[in-house]
């Protein structure tokens, strides 16, 4: 006999656990199935940025929405996001880069983003360690940031425990259960479920699950790399998030060193998350034109995540027309945990209330590859 829930979650990372959260919150109680442990996939391996800085309405909305979250974590949750607003800093290297910096913050700014263009005297005043001769501009706002993806997931996760909902851990999900076009649960590792709700929310793993249900899912993984250096004082506390749009590097502070990652446009698809050391020396020589005094920083360690990436750079949120019932939250293409809050509240209305309400989905929706209704986020990271 399968048990019985009113919603069956797949993936305990921090959009897993924020849907779960979102749900208990409305009475229901979801129960959430983890291959492995909670948070211990790609959300604890990414940088746990946080950013309003972006090119297109419904990513602003749902970072608008999330950063406001973030600032009350601790009142809503009772637990410490670690959440440090010390800005997000775009380098412009190019008239190309500065031509669209200065399109993105009037439309940021339209939207309700604080977000400012400084000139290369002020970037080179506020900001010395930062080679900037090459520099044109940039582009900063204070209330971006980041926080701890693993503390975000964990209090989510506590938070729905506490309303009604249920993780099971280390169990995996080996088949959605559908039939006559509604679905009716899952399989597996710990048993059967049965449940008229499944959101799909196990990144890079969503298309091989409901492929079989006839649901394509246009998300491809790219692994992306982060290394971390000892504790390095030469460059104080705080500094932003620093992105340089001509290497692709990003770096920031973090408990006293400097994380660093750099996206690498030629990597091919991959579900690898091995470390790929051939990576650290184009990061380094980045790292070294940029900030010329990481010279005396020692790498620590590396580590290696996937981002599970559309076509568009957009999510892929909400039900789909061949499963009623079906629900995926997938394809952040890097930009998961930042959302999750935003994620969770909508895409729980959703489901409670037939739409939502926080943030509006309708741009997420599956449908818009069919459709060719595609707006692309050129601001990825």
């Amino acid at each position: 006999m399968a048990e019985r829930a009113d919603a069956l979650i797949i993936g305990g990372g921090v959009i897993g656990a924020s849907i779960a959260y979102h749900l208990a919150l409305r009475g229901k109680k979801p129960v959430v199935f983890e291959r492995e442990l909670l948070g211990s996939g790609n959300t604890g391996r990414s940088a746990g940025g946080i950013r309003a800085q972006f090119t297109t309405e419904v990513n602003i909305k749902l970072s608008l929405y999330s950063i406001a979250f973030y600032e009350r974590f601790r009142d809503t949750l009772g637990a410490d996001a670690e959440f440090h607003q010390v800005g997000y800093l775009f380098l412009a290297v190019t008239p190309e880069h500065l031509r669209h910096f200065k399109e993105r913050v009037a439309f940021q700014k339209r939207l309700g983003v604080d977000v400012s263009l400084l000139t290369r005297d002020e970037v080179a005043a506020r900001w010395p360690f930062l080679r900037t001769d090459d520099v044109l501009g940039a582009t900063y706002s204070a209330k971006d940031g980041f926080a701890g993806p693993y503390e975000v997931t964990i209090a989510f996760a506590n938070a729905a425990k506490q309303h009604g909902a249920r993780f099971c851990e280390q169990a995996e999900v080996t088949e959605i259960l559908a039939e006559r076009g509604q679905v009716r649960g899952l399989k597996t590792s710990v048993g059967d479920f049965s449940s008229d709700v499944v959101v799909a929310a196990c990144g890079p793993a969503v298309p091989a699950l409901v492929k079989p249900l006839g649901v394509e899912v246009p998300v491809v993984p790219y692994r992306r790399h982060l290394f971390m250096t000892e504790t390095f004082d030469e460059i104080p506390d705080p500094i932003p998030f620093i992105i340089d749009s001509g290497t692709g590097l990003y770096f920031r502070k973090e408990t006293g060193g400097i994380m660093l990652g750099m996206v690498d446009k030629s990597d091919p698809p991959t579900f690898s998350m091995n470390v790929d050391d051939a990576y650290l020396e184009k990061l380094v020589e980045a790292a070294l034109m940029r900030v010329p005094i990481l010279e005396k920083a020692n790498i620590l360690n590396g580590w290696a995540g996937l981002y599970d990436t559309t076509p568009d750079h957009h999510a892929i949120v909400g039900g789909v027309d061949e499963v009623k019932g079906l629900y995926l939250a997938v394809g952040f293409s890097g930009h998961g945990f930042m959302h999750s809050p935003a994620i969770g509240a909508a895409l729980s209305e959703m489901i409670v209330d037939g739409s939502a309400r926080s943030v509006s989905l309708d741009a997420l929706s599956l449908n818009r590859f069919a459709a060719g209704a595609m707006v692309e986020e050129t601001n990825v990271i």
